[in-house]
């Protein structure tokens, strides 16, 4: 596929300034709006005339800036422009600082619990929003999660949205998106509705506290294997700070079988609303009481040196002239 190089015009109106990133459905530039005087993420597709073989593909990117167009909420990208040229489908979309869920998990691991839920609930109400417009997500993961200076995230990338009351693009048991992510339904091809995207959202809420995803393996046989039939480690086995109740949501989640986990969105949204969980500072604190506990813990269990032997004790009187309690002995009965 064509490159455009920085300072290039495309559309007549867009200046690109630089490629931001790479994917199936196309380029991505952060471009500016000449007129408007205003940068924009610009999502390039084509060339047009050499892709009959993949019609499909330009669908599905007609029918992203077509979903997503209905979207205005804080936690969903805004599409602000939508056209054609003649080799090229395009699509302009606000702009976000920050850096990706997917770098912040690399950078610092897992998170504090307060933040994964924080975040959590900021992908669910995105959800909440788009779901009512009928907007399915279909690859939600953390690469497609933008994390702005204050934390806010945002949803991106519906390239693999449809419509609910549109005629499915993909062949029969055949899936689009990240296998780690994916629903059980989604991965055998069955029918699927809003608790698919619910699922993600479980997966990454469970990364997030964990610092590993919930089904791994050494192929994508094997994680897909583990996604259809193996339970996830509970989370209070990987950190005691996590409270019953939040380790429940998750579980409720990620439930195999889509009608034991939440029925929409909101329903999960409401269930974290009511999770009690740790500002960070005090979840720090909590940790160094814990681990002070520990410690203290440690020292009264250990094994006291024994007490010495009645020979031993005369032959100190005789050898010394008074009776040498060890010093440790003194130390801890002190």
């Amino acid at each position: 596929m064509q490159v455009f190089r920085p300072g290039t015009t495309f559309a007549g109106r867009y200046q690109i300034l630089d490629l931001i990133g790479r994917g199936g459905m196309g380029d991505v530039y952060r471009a500016l709006h000449t007129g408007l005087r205003k940068e924009v993420a610009l999502k390039v597709i084509g060339d047009l005339d050499s892709q009959r073989a993949v019609e499909d593909r330009d669908v599905r990117f007609e029918r992203e800036a077509r979903t997503i167009a209905v979207l205005d909420h804080p936690n969903c990208v805004r599409v602000l422009d939508y056209g054609r040229t003649r080799k090229h489908q395009y699509i302009a979309m606000q702009l976000l600082d920050g850096t990706t869920l997917a770098q912040a998990l690399r950078t610092g691991g897992r998170m504090a619990t307060a933040r994964a839920v924080n975040i959590a609930r900021g992908l669910l109400a995105g959800l909440v929003h788009a779901h009512a417009r009928g907007v399915l997500h279909r690859d939600i993961k953390p690469e497609n999660v933008m994390l702005s200076a204050s934390g806010r995230p945002t949803l991106i990338d519906f390239g693999l949205a449809r419509l609910r009351d549109d005629a499915p693009l993909t062949a029969r048991g055949m899936c689009i998106g990240s296998p780690s992510y994916l629903a059980p339904e989604r991965l055998d091809g069955r029918p699927h509705d809003a608790r698919a995207d619910v699922y993600a959202v479980g997966v990454i809420l469970y990364e997030m506290i964990a610092g590993v995803r919930p089904f791994v393996g050494d192929s994508t046989v094997e994680i897909l294997s583990n996604c259809r039939h193996r339970p996830p480690r509970p989370l209070r086995a990987i950190r005691r700070d996590v409270s019953r109740p939040l380790d429940a949501v998750v579980v409720r989640a990620l439930a195999k079988d889509p009608r034991r986990r939440f029925d929409d969105a909101e329903e999960m949204l409401a269930a974290l609303e009511d999770v009690p969980v740790l500002e960070e500072q005090e979840e720090r604190e909590a940790a160094v009481a814990r681990q002070e506990q520990e410690t203290t813990t440690m020292l009264a269990l250990a094994p006291l040196e024994p007490r010495p032997s009645r020979w031993q004790r005369l032959w100190s009187w005789w050898r010394f002239g008074r009776w040498r309690w060890p010093r440790s002995r003194r130390t801890v009965g002190a």
